[in-house]
Parts: structure tokens; sequence; C-alpha cells
């Protein structure tokens, strides 16, 4: 990108934003990849288990047992 400034600065034109020095560095970017792929799988895994339990209405039974509370 040349070090162009996509933000300049009035006062000095050495302290503009370029992209260089408004990105994160390379490990934080890796870190950020990594938890944007887990997130879908994390809320498939929510709405599998929440679908899995609600399947199944309660019964008369279910509440008048001794582990109910």
């Amino acid at each position: 990108f040349n070090n162009t400034s996509f933000y300049p600065s009035k006062v000095d034109l050495q302290s503009s934003l370029t992209i260089y020095n408004a990105s994160s560095s390379l490990y934080t970017l890796q870190v950020m990849t990594w938890v944007a792929l887990l997130i879908p799988v994390v809320l498939a895994y929510i709405i599998y288990v929440w679908k899995s339990m609600d399947s199944r209405k309660m019964s008369l039974a279910d509440l008048g047992g001794r582990s109910s509370y």
C-alpha cells in the first residue's frame, strides 16, 4: 500500500493513520480468525441442545416425582 495514509493528519503528515499502523498484530488477527470460525459452531451446538431439550413436553408425571423441584 506504499504507506499511503487513509486518514491524513493536518498537523504532522508523519502521524497520519495508515493501513499498516491501524491494523492489529499477526497474533491478534490469527486469534480473531479462530474465534470467528468457532462462533458458528458454538451457536449450532446451542441450537441443537435447545431443540433436543425442547422436543419433549413435560407431563404431570415429570412434575410429581421426588426429584422435581
